[in-house]
């Protein structure tokens, strides 16, 4: 049989992230999906039976087989996603490959359960629905590995596009298309910046300390209602195609994650923010759930200053990464 492969890309500029928790009850995000993101290959291998897992991006190989614990394998999503799916009998390969390394904060690991579940799905002649490989991915992430997340960064995986991604009652979620004119899609295409910083980050950790901080009346909380806000202001500055409202939309929004924990936003963040000439930025927004590490998206004020900044990070101990606007998965265009 020819090689299965599966695609997901990751998200970006999260505005009103922290409101699509089960400690927020409600939440609106509204986010970037982008490229580069995760490829998975998934075809027979002479081996034994089971999985052989590849990372060439990581240059790791291990070998999962069925009723193997999630916990302890090199890479536990892989190793949930495996256990949630049933797996033909034989031996298989699975590779996944990204340029996006782990710790990122740009919702990688939904981005791999998306992609290896599609994967599998397709290994059994089937085809999930964005809605419930949504849920799925979701649930891997939550229910069999225990780790905090989030639902926005499996809709941005399974969904792409630009979303506007609403929870009336955690977990249920749904997403909407945030429309873009060609020239707004390409100005803002030519204006972001994505940089990746130097440290690990665990976001999941980030998560347990946010919501001691909050308390137990987390969803009534003004910020999370401020956050909430900075998903919609975001969503309507795109659709009516001005940049200059959405970039101050991301500075908010990273004011209010300080906001939430000092920790969100880093010294190593504000920092390299502080070095930038103003008048090269229209805003900046710390991804995902902040804290060391991650990394930050840069909205520059035009094509010449992204060149500008760009050339200025060439010194620091930062990457910066080459995105792509992901399109909109075909079951929702």
């Amino acid at each position: 049989m020819p090689p299965i492969t599966a695609t997901a890309p990751t998200r970006i500029a999260d505005l009103g992230g922290w409101t699509d928790t089960w400690f927020a009850g409600r939440g609106a995000v509204c986010h970037l999906a982008v490229w580069p993101g995760v490829e998975v290959t998934l075809q027979p291998h002479d081996g034994p039976v089971g999985v052989q897992v590849r990372l060439p991006s990581l240059d790791r190989e291990w070998h999962w087989s069925a009723g193997t614990p999630a916990a302890v394998c090199p890479d536990p999503v892989l190793g949930a996603c495996l256990d949630e799916n049933e797996i033909p009998d034989g031996a298989w390969l699975l590779e996944v490959r990204s340029e996006v390394p782990p710790g990122a904060s740009m919702g990688g690991s939904a981005s791999v359960c998306v992609a290896v579940l599609r994967a599998l799905d397709r290994l059994r002649g089937a085809d999930d629905t964005v809605p419930s490989i949504v849920r799925r991915a979701h649930a891997v992430e939550t229910r069999r590995l225990g780790q905090e997340s989030g639902v926005q960064d499996q809709w941005a995986a399974a969904a792409g596009g630009i979303n506007l991604v609403t929870l009336s009652r955690y977990p249920e979620v749904a997403g909407a298309d945030v429309p873009l004119t060609v020239a707004t899609r390409t100005a803002l295409q030519a204006r972001l910046v994505v940089v990746l910083l130097a440290c690990d980050h665990d976001s999941s950790a980030l998560h347990q300390q946010v919501i001691a901080a909050l308390g137990p009346d987390a969803a009534a909380d003004a910020r999370l209602e401020a956050l909430r806000r900075c998903a919609h202001d975001g969503a309507q500055a795109l659709r009516d195609g001005d940049l200059g409202a959405y970039g101050q939309v991301l500075t908010r929004n990273t004011d209010l994650q300080a906001q939430l924990h000092p920790a969100l936003v880093t010294d190593e963040a504000r920092a390299l923010i502080a070095a930038l000439p103003a008048a090269h930025l229209l805003g900046w927004k710390v991804n995902g759930a902040g804290g060391p590490g991650g990394s930050l998206t840069l909205l520059a004020a035009d094509e010449d200053a992204r060149t500008r900044i760009v050339d200025s990070l060439t010194d620091r101990d930062v990457r910066v990464l080459d995105v792509q606007l992901a399109p909109r998965h075909p079951d929702l265009a």
